[in-house]
């Protein structure tokens, strides 16, 4: 018997409602996981620079949109409200340092397959904070949903 071939995306065709003519539209599916290949578990060194970026973001040293492929919308969106709160803050405190973090401890547990969560302590300073991170594993990589700094 023949070994099974690989399983591909097919294109799917996908009917818009509000296109005026009605026309039918070709939209890329993306591959289907493959049942057998084995989630890896996030690499501490990633989860570590994520937590410093992030941080970053929310302190307004970084750009937001740095961190565009590694986290989710909904967390573009959450770490924008984050970091405005932060600037206006700053800005009652007359706060005008840079603060550069140093990640300096790190736990990640495993929930379910496809979902890790991770804390991480960075130092800045003689201050150190928290960082909770829920990453998802999404095609073929993982991806921040949540990251609260605390």
């Amino acid at each position: 018997m023949p070994a099974a071939a690989p399983r591909r995306a097919l294109p799917e065709f996908v009917d818009l409602g509000d296109a005026p003519s009605g026309r039918r539209h070709l939209v890329a599916v993306p591959p289907l996981p493959d049942p057998d290949e084995e989630i890896p578990d996030p690499n501490p060194d990633f989860v570590r620079a994520l937590a410093v970026q992030g941080f970053e973001a929310i302190e307004g040293t970084r750009s937001i949109s740095q961190l565009g492929p590694l986290i989710s919308v909904g967390l573009a969106r959450e770490l924008a409200l984050q970091r405005a709160a932060r600037s206006d803050r700053r800005v009652v405190c007359r706060d005008g340092r840079r603060n550069v973090p140093r990640a300096i401890g790190l736990r990640i547990d495993r929930n379910q397959d496809e979902v890790a969560e991770a804390a991480v302590v960075l130092r800045i300073g003689a201050v150190a904070c928290a960082v909770a991170i829920r990453l998802e594993w999404a095609h073929r990589h993982w991806r921040a949903s949540v990251l609260t700094v605390l």
